[in-house]
């Protein structure tokens, strides 16, 4: 047990490191690029950081694991905004662009509503991932087509993004390449690195526990291979930047639907089945996560303190919810009473005060 801890403790500071090494390298591409952290959040932060989600799930998919699979994905997704968004406007109130709310968000909740229509009959299958895969190509055209556009015509909303240097400040020739090419390649390597060992250590303590292959994808799984995404978006509000970890989020979520699941679906030697409690529960709430996120994202176009409070309330809920469903415990009726009945009118009431109070603002 004692080597458990420090292999997960080794995985935490190999996280940290490798964060801070990975942003720095995305930022001086960004900046050599003329593309805005805006941008790169949603695709090369988001694609690298979910690599650690997309290598577990295809694992997984081959050892014929679907619950695991599927408690990956929808845990991280949930974990992505609940827990990463919560910490992260904790430690600095995070901007939300208009683009995000227009687009992104939008994008989002189509992808996770269409996972939840595909589950309904019980089976994810080939047919499915063809779909999803169709999606991720889709998207990946528009990005492209919005990012030369931005440089042909310049958007407003993206200036707001800033970097700490100058592209004069940036090594030139083929050294700035070597160079960040190296940092991008050594911090990614310590991110999955740093990941697989917090998560084998975590899922070696929960096995030990008793918590079913579902209960550990959705929890410790989905935690560990989301400790990628926590470090970027940490590291960035640390920088002044935590405007990044909305689009590092909000791409994340759509990579882990689109790509690690697509992906998944059609190298699967088998149909994945979907649990009863992914479809009755875990999917929805997904779906509702991503939903929520446009009232809150509106109600003054950022994140306050408060809200991060709220998202992590809800996800030590979450999470308290399903290890009382899987131990049985008696009191989980008390938690469904407490967040039907109390919790959720007392969001509804604070984002509605949230919303007048910006269009109070506006005319003030």
């Amino acid at each position: 047990m004692i080597i458990t801890i420090l292999l997960f403790v080794a995985g935490l500071a190999a996280l940290i490191f490798g964060a801070e090494l990975f942003l720095k390298a995305v930022d001086h591409f960004g900046l050599k690029w003329g593309v805005s952290p805006l941008i790169m959040g949603l695709t090369v932060v988001a694609f690298a950081t979910g690599a650690p989600e997309l290598a577990i799930s295809l694992k997984a998919a081959m050892n014929g694991s679907a619950d695991l699979v599927l408690g990956n994905i929808i845990g991280s997704n949930i974990a992505n905004i609940l827990l990463i968004l919560g910490i992260t406007s904790l430690i600095a109130p995070i901007n939300i662009t208009r683009r995000v709310v227009k687009i992104d968000v939008p994008i989002v909740i189509a992808a996770s509503a269409a996972v939840y229509m595909m589950s309904l009959d019980g089976s994810l299958g080939t047919l499915d991932g063809i779909v999803l895969i169709a999606g991720l190509i889709a998207y990946s055209f528009y990005t492209w087509y919005h990012i030369k556009k931005s440089k042909e015509e310049g958007h407003p909303e993206e200036e707001m993004f800033e970097y700490e240097e100058t592209p004069d400040q940036l090594a030139q020739g083929a050294f700035f390449y070597i160079k960040n090419i190296g940092f991008l390649l050594i911090g990614l390597a310590m991110i999955v690195v740093g990941s697989d060992w917090m998560v084998n250590s975590a899922v070696e303590i929960a096995t030990v526990l008793g918590l079913s292959e579902l209960v550990i994808g959705l929890t410790i799984v989905s935690i560990g291979t989301s400790l990628p995404e926590v470090a970027t978006s940490l590291s960035a509000a640390r920088k002044g930047k935590a405007d990044i970890a909305v689009a590092n989020v909000l791409g994340s979520n759509l990579y882990n639907i689109l790509l690690t699941l697509g992906l998944t679906l059609l190298i699967a030697p088998n149909v994945l089945d979907v649990s009863m409690q992914a479809i009755d529960l875990d999917l929805p709430f997904m779906v509702a996560v991503s939903v929520g996120c446009i009232p809150i994202f509106v109600a003054g176009f950022n994140l306050t303190r408060m809200d991060g409070a709220i998202f992590l309330l809800y996800y030590a809920t979450y999470l308290s919810y399903l290890v009382m469903l899987a131990l049985g415990n008696p009191f989980i009726h008390k938690i469904e009473s407490g967040m039907l009945w109390v919790v959720l009118p007392l969001t509804v009431a604070y984002m509605i005060w949230r919303i007048f109070q910006f269009r109070k603002s506006l005319f003030s």
